[in-house]
């Protein structure tokens, strides 16, 4: 309860802030929604060659790419920036105050700011998935809502610890701005059919590089393609890398000093 009120705050002062530079904010959601509506666009021009990839048809490629970019700007907005800002802290010296303050080192890592434009633009893809899902007949009773929910913030889950597993290297070599890209291929990949990928190809992108259960699993429990013995496999995916990810940043807080002298 302690934290979910530090989270709340945060939320505040992040609308404050929205609030004071309003141009910003609409520029920045403008640019969220033509990044959605390109992705769209770009599937409707392939399929104009094609019945389906992989087994997929046209919508419901669409509902796979709208749920992988729910994930991406959920995760974008409430914790990529805070993970960035903890990389910068660390060559800065900024992250001693993190040590000093009287709240969980993992918590201050993932959480401060909140992109507010970035959660906005979170309407975009849900209506478009809303409205494809209707379009094709999908009936979603609330049982099956709610673990597409569950599935989803387990994807986010997922992201996040696989980011600050990576991001944790910055005790190490302090700069790693480079593994911003690799952020940008796992989004790549999230967005693409499991079927499309070959067995090894396939374990690597959930085990390895944790790709597949970002947007697939969600995807597969609203559109009835769950295996479910298989989708058992997506949480603890989710579970390891949040493990992973907590053991690599104490093994780096035992390596630090201040860079602040």
């Amino acid at each position: 309860m302690y934290y979910l009120k530090l989270f709340v705050e945060q939320c505040k002062m992040s609308v404050m802030s929205a609030a004071i530079y309003r141009a910003n904010f609409w520029l920045m959601l403008i640019q969220s929604l033509i990044n959605s509506a390109m992705g769209i666009l770009c599937v409707a021009f392939i399929y104009g060659s094609v019945d389906s990839i992989a087994g997929w048809s046209r919508h419901e490629m669409i509902i796979l790419i709208c749920t992988s970019q729910i994930v991406n700007q959920l995760y974008r907005g409430i914790i990529h920036w805070n993970q960035n800002r903890f990389v910068g802290s660390i060559g800065s010296g900024d992250f001693d105050r993190v040590l000093l303050r009287p709240v969980n080192v993992i918590f201050q890592i993932n959480s401060g700011g909140v992109d507010i434009s970035g959660v906005a633009s979170l309407l975009g893809p849900l209506t478009v998935l809303i409205a494809q899902a209707a379009y094709i007949g999908v009936k979603a009773g609330a049982a099956q809502i709610v673990i597409f929910i569950l599935f989803t913030l387990n994807g986010v889950l997922t992201l996040s610890s696989f980011m600050l597993l990576l991001y944790s290297s910055a005790f190490l070599f302090i700069k790693t701005d480079g593994l911003t890209n690799l952020y940008y291929m796992v989004m790549d990949i999230a967005d693409k059919p499991k079927e499309m990928f070959g067995r090894e190809f396939l374990y690597g992108f959930i085990f390895i590089i944790p790709a597949i259960p970002l947007a697939n699993a969600p995807a597969s429990i609203l559109l009835g393609r769950a295996d479910f013995p298989f989708m058992l496999i997506y949480p603890g995916v989710g579970l390891f890398f949040a493990f992973a990810s907590y053991m690599s940043i104490r093994m780096g807080l035992k390596r630090y000093t201040s860079a602040s002298g």
